[in-house]
């Protein structure tokens, strides 16, 4: 369907209401069915559309009828466009047979979709954009009645968006104890956590009750209030929690900086239900008011990329290809603390989980880095100092800069490869493995993916180094379509949401607030990894796996117990991102 509807009902299932007649002058039979034709198309007329970027917008009409319309990407194919939107094989010929101008692959219309014909993920990035004051929590979702359609939405239709059946709307009405089965606007309607659509119940199962701020104005500008509970210090619940900083001296400045705009003399001593102005400024866009300009931009950003999940799908990981990158080696320790060098334990790391996958799955494995010698059993690696970028000809980890860029540089090398020998781009991941020194107070793992809009520009090395080596010779400059950049946002994150539910099933420390990060934000400058910026590969992640800073994790991290942990949890990762036929039996595996 086109921008205009199809079904009379709405969706609904309600019958038109039928057109009088008067038993001496009966309406002409065309007469009628041109009447009832206007308000079929009447009722599935948009009454509200959200915008969520240039090539999506979510629609809803006044039967309550939800339609995704989306515009084909550049050289993207039907099929393409098609297998994106929807996991239905049935939906094609239904999209197709009413889409005439998708046949012709004309890129400037927007083809509409109905609600139930959208894979998970587009579901999810509907309602959200219809209605973003929906939250979740462990416990289930809580959905707000807006009247988007004009009219306050019925329950019944309430349990199809997010359960799959509206026949649903019985337990909801019975568990959240609504008198009526007309809502109004401002209604809260609870769906609990097992009737949920999975892509509903993985946010709901993955998200913590969000903090509490409000937003007020004073002398000083405007500010965002949140109020300490017992045990919270300001470096950990107000600084690294709110306004993304994690290195040291951006902490303790920004610290000292809120303290002062507080009145407060010694942070170490805050008394509990203290209420904490932050600086609206100073805040993440997530948690800025829900006009500010950049959490819109946010927001928007998020569920453009929410389009992009891994569709492929490989029985014992077969076919597919992991390029594992064990961070700095040679003469680069990485972080040193306490005497415990971040490269050795990486490089470690790497090994582990690449005798993982040769043993428990049929995947083919490419380290980035590799030392003259082999892993070997023994507590540590013995050869980290000896690694090399494996480019070729080698290079000798002489300078770290270079030896990133050579890497990246390895990777586009790789994915060339594979798509040369027909594996195509979604059977290629890129884990960069290292750990942070950040401020004391942060712990965990946390995982970062290339946001779309750190993506932008050309990029390209120049030197006798890079000149000498073959993979930077098949492509020494690149740059990546606006559809590269969101799909590697997209998978991306994918696969980090796949490592922290791993990461927890295995009872590993995350970061407490938020594991998953799309750039790094260090001396007041925000920008994503060279080693994720340049990189081809879709599905590529850094993984810092915890915290040397922080007494807890360098404790674990110095145990090879731990690091093993890891490397299954990681391992366990990459077979839930590929599910098919085989994988509860490779999971058990690894968990023994």
């Amino acid at each position: 369907m086109l921008e205009t509807g199809r079904r009379g009902d709405g969706g609904t299932g309600r019958r038109p209401k039928p057109f009088p007649q008067s038993p001496r002058h009966p309406v002409p039979p065309s007469v009628l069915l041109a009447l009832l034709v206007s308000v079929a198309a009447l009722a599935s007329e948009p009454v509200k559309v959200v915008e969520v970027s240039p090539e999506l917008r979510v629609s809803i009409a006044e039967g309550e009828e939800v339609f995704l319309s989306a515009r084909p990407l550049p050289n993207e194919s039907v099929d393409a466009f098609i297998q994106r939107l929807t996991q239905d094989p049935k939906a094609k010929k239904d999209i197709l047979a009413q889409n005439q101008e998708l046949q012709l692959r004309r890129h400037e219309i927007f083809v509409r979709v109905p609600y139930r014909l959208l894979s998970d993920n587009y579901r999810k990035i509907a309602i959200e954009a219809l209605f973003p004051e929906d939250r979740a929590d462990p416990g289930g979702w809580t959905h707000v009645v807006t009247a988007p359609a004009g009219h306050p939405e019925s329950l019944w239709r309430i349990a199809e968006w997010f359960t799959g059946e509206g026949t649903n709307y019985k337990e909801i009405r019975s568990q959240g104890g609504i008198a009526s089965l007309a809502t109004e606007v401002g209604q809260m309607v609870r769906i609990p956590v097992r009737l949920l659509l999975p892509a509903f119940r993985l946010e709901a199962t993955a998200e913590k009750e969000p903090p509490s701020l409000e937003f007020g104005k004073d002398e000083k500008g405007r500010f965002a209030t949140y109020r300490l509970k017992r045990g919270e210090a300001l470096y950990s619940s107000v600084v690294v929690r709110f306004t993304g900083r994690l290195h040291a001296e951006d902490v303790n400045a920004k610290a000292a900086e809120i303290a002062a705009r507080n009145g407060i003399s010694d942070v170490r001593h805050i008394p509990a239900g203290y209420a904490v102005k932050i600086p609206i400024e100073d805040l993440s866009p997530e948690f800025r008011p829900p006009d500010d300009p950049l959490r819109i931009e946010e927001e928007k950003s998020r569920l453009e990329a929410a389009q992009f999940v891994n569709r492929v799908r490989a029985v014992d990981l077969s076919g597919v290809t992991f390029v594992l990158d064990a961070g700095h080696g040679g003469r680069d320790t990485g972080a040193i603390v306490e005497g415990f060098q971040e490269a050795q334990a990486v490089y470690d790391l790497a090994c582990r989980m690449e005798a993982l996958l040769l043993r428990h799955t049929k995947a083919r494995v490419v380290r980035t880095v590799r030392g003259r010698g082999s892993c070997g059993r023994a507590e540590s690696a013995p050869d980290w100092r000896g690694a090399r970028v494996m480019t070729t000809p080698p290079y000798d980890l002489d300078d770290s800069t270079t030896g990133v860029n050579l890497r990246w540089y390895l990777a586009n090398s790789i994915l060339r490869k594979a798509v040369r020998d027909g594996a195509g781009t979604g059977r290629t991941v890129f884990l960069s493995l290292h750990a942070d020194s950040l401020h004391p107070a942060v712990r965990g793992a946390m995982i970062y993916i290339p946001g779309e809009k750190f993506l932008q520009g050309s990029f390209g090395k120049s030197g006798a180094v890079y000149a000498s080596r073959r993979e930077f010779r098949e492509e020494p400059r690149i740059s990546f379509s606006r559809k590269e950049r969101i799909e590697a946002e997209g998978i991306s994150r994918d696969l980090a949401e796949k490592i922290v539910s791993a990461f927890r099933s295995a009872d590993l420390p995350l970061h407490a607030f938020q594991p998953i990060r799309r750039n790094l934000i260090r001396g007041g400058r925000e920008w994503v990894p060279a080693i994720l910026r340049y990189n081809r590969i879709p599905a590529r992640a850094l993984i810092e796996v915890g915290n040397l800073n922080n007494a807890e994790d360098r404790k674990l991290l110095a145990t090879r117990t731990f690091r093993d942990r890891v490397a299954r949890a990681l391992v366990s990762a990459f077979v839930d991102f590929y599910g098919g036929k085989g994988t509860a039996t490779v999971t058990a595996e690894l968990k023994k």
